[in-house]
């Protein structure tokens, strides 16, 4: 028998807000200064698990009955980072820094829609692996100190002018703003075929969203910045470029 209108208004429907999400999009990054809105993708990443945990205490008495009584007891997280060793990194020379100098070092978990936890962590582990028929990789286990911050959401972000202007006789850096100012741009790429690299093409700090000159230098003609703000947010940005 086939299915009344009204029946068929009255079946269940998804929630399209749920869905799953990529593990590539979530990224790890390693604060950089002494702000703590500032932070470098830690490059060549394959995955970066968080385990938070419960110590079990035992609160079994003879009233527990058959089965035996546990309570939380203190908390605490770990993160069991693995990719690939990137020779010259930025981020992982902060890691391997804060490693051997036996310093905490500040992270980042940041997640595709731009959402993110935060936390101060030590380095107990550093593992550098040169197999000789294989790519080289590291492993690094952090472990926390102190608290690992709720997901601390972002807005959708977005870049209001996003057109930028370089002059090869009077070179200077070109700058955009990027709002909400604790989003996170994960890379940028042009039009040509440049991938652009963090603290050496471009900087980022409190929404402002630097090219340096010595890169715009490189260029002869326009072309398009195409800055990746989450994993389904990004912006053209224009770029003109005279003598």
């Amino acid at each position: 028998m086939a299915l009344t209108e009204e029946q068929i208004s009255n079946l269940p429907v998804m929630d399209d807000n749920i869905k799953a999400v990529a593990g590539k999009d979530t990224l790890l990054l390693i604060g950089k200064s002494t702000d703590q809105n500032e932070f470098l993708l830690l490059g060549g990443q394959r995955n970066n698990p968080l385990s938070r945990k419960a110590d079990s205490i035992d609160a079994t008495s003879k009233d527990s009955g058959d089965f035996s009584d546990k309570l939380p007891g203190m908390l605490s997280w770990s993160m069991s980072y693995e990719g690939l060793f990137i020779l010259n990194d930025n981020a992982y020379e902060i890691v391997d820094y804060c490693y051997t100098h036996r310093k905490p070092v500040f992270i980042r978990q940041e997640y595709p829609d731009g959402s993110y936890r935060t936390g101060w962590a030590t380095i107990t582990q550093l593992d550098e692996d040169h197999s000789y028929n294989g790519v080289s990789t590291l492993k690094i286990t952090l472990e926390g100190k102190g608290a690992i911050s709720d997901v601390q959401t972002v807005g959708t972000p977005t870049i209001a002018s996003p057109t930028i202007t370089f002059s090869s006789a009077s070179a200077k850096d070109a700058t955009v703003n990027i709002t909400p100012t604790n989003a996170f741009p994960r890379s940028i790429a042009t039009s040509d075929g440049d991938q652009l690299t963090q603290d050496v093409d471009y900087t980022y700090s409190k929404g402002t969203l630097t090219i340096k000159k010595e890169y715009l230098t490189k260029k002869k003609a326009a072309f398009t910045l195409n800055v990746k703000l989450t994993a389904d947010v990004e912006v053209a940005v224009k770029a003109t470029v005279s003598a």
